[in-house]
């Protein structure tokens, strides 16, 4: 029996849901296995679903639900102190947090730690001399990969001394952790016109780091009753998603409103359109705009719909790709950072992409990305070859394991 710990990032949905997939597939080759999930983030939603899979649950935020989606993470001004001492370490390199890991770590007497781009959770397993994987969907840390004039182009005041200075010092980081990271699986391809020279690369080319596809797995939960939210399944619609993380709070009031405002747009040609909006939010009534709650479920949802517009949130990113289901992904500017990244390399594929306020283009982009005929998702071959991703991902966790203990364990 081997001791498991998952340890996805409280800092959205999407970390929660990958380590979910990879926890219950483990389960599944090896059912005497104990997995443990650390979980800080939706515990309302995900608690009752890893409980469901046999995966014992220790909540890092049992005093309440934490919900990382309705407060800015980021100033305007970006220097070293609102960067990286306001954001970065309380968040990622927290050390009162990594000692709470290496507690639990030792506690649970963990075999194995497996870490959705946990920062705090990996150095912790290193420090510790765990076995660790790291998970990810990034191949540094978000600022080292996001461009200086991307920022500025984003709204940003950019203290470009300063912030060359952190993004340096951070790839360090991230360089060390790989280093120390027994195995890196990672559901992001390797683009050329995005990653030559850079870090990551280094580990693709000496085996270290794999590219396994999309880790998925159909979602579970209750199936959506359309008439609960007075939807006419017979007509055609649209879904927006407005949950996840944002960096900057008033970027999710204004994502409701330009959804709403291009809609009306696009109505005007296709005037039985519907639009759903799926998150945790409030908007004034508008004839034919419906709002779902986050539904661990959506494959329904989504394989109906004429289109899906969605932030490029990774795990979003990958499960369409599997699903073959027409997104245009967006941004309401690149204050949201954090997803800059994954935009460019979703644009470098070819894959339908729009960013700003203008309404009438952005209508105008939503009606051509609604072509399901056209060749603008070829990229989805890219991201989502042929082969299943969690079973390569799991088989490599094994192969990882099987290495037996480290030498510094005890």
């Amino acid at each position: 029996m081997k001791r498991i710990i998952l340890a996805p990032n409280p800092t959205g949905t999407g970390h929660n849901m990958r380590m979910l997939t990879i926890g219950k597939e483990i389960l599944k080759r090896c059912p005497d296995d104990k997995l443990i999930v650390l979980l800080g983030s939706m515990q309302d939603v995900f608690t009752p679903l890893f409980k469901e899979a046999g995966i014992k649950i220790i909540d890092l935020s049992p005093t309440g639900i934490i919900d990382y989606s309705v407060s800015s993470h980021l100033e305007m001004k970006l220097d070293w102190n609102t960067m990286i001492k306001n954001y970065f370490v309380p968040t990622f390199f927290n050390g009162d947090k990594i000692l709470r890991y290496v507690d639990i770590f030792v506690k649970e007497q963990a075999d194995m730690v497996i870490s959705d781009y946990n920062i705090n959770a990996a150095i912790a397993a290193i420090l510790n001399g765990t076995r660790n994987v790291f998970v990810t969907e990034r191949h540094n840390f978000t600022l080292v990969d996001v461009e200086e004039n991307d920022l500025i182009g984003g709204g940003f005041d950019v203290n470009k001394d300063e912030i060359r200075a952190a993004k340096k010092s951070l790839n360090h980081v991230f360089d060390w952790m790989m280093q120390n990271t027994d195995l890196i699986i990672t559901d992001k391809p390797y683009v050329e016109k995005m990653d030559k020279g850079k870090l990551m690369e280094r580990y693709f080319q000496i085996g270290k780091a794999h590219f396994v596809g999309p880790i998925y797995a159909p979602r579970e939960g209750n199936e959506l009753v359309w008439e609960d939210y007075g939807i006419d399944i017979s007509k055609p619609y649209i879904v927006g998603t407005v949950s996840g993380t944002t960096m900057i709070k008033e970027d999710r009031d204004k994502n409701i409103q330009i959804y709403t405002d291009v809609y009306k747009e696009v109505r005007k040609k296709i005037p039985d359109l519907q639009l759903i909006l799926l998150g945790n939010i409030e908007i004034p009534s508008v004839e034919g705009v419906h709002v779902i709650p986050y539904l661990p479920n959506w494959k329904n949802l989504i394989e109906k719909s004429a289109l899906l517009v969605s932030h490029p949130g990774w795990i979003t990113v990958t499960e369409v790709s599997k699903l073959n289901i027409p997104t245009l992904f967006y941004l309401p500017n690149f204050m949201e950072y954090h997803e800059v990244e994954a935009y460019r390399r979703l644009e470098c594929l070819g894959i339908p992409v729009f960013v700003g306020y203008d309404t009438q283009q952005f209508a105008q982009k939503i009606i051509a990305a609604m072509d399901r005929g056209s060749d603008s998702y070829k990229g989805y071959e890219v991201l989502a070859p042929e082969g299943d991703g969690l079973e390569k991902a799991v088989t490599l966790i094994e192969e990882c394991f099987s290495g037996g203990k480290k030498e510094n364990d005890n």
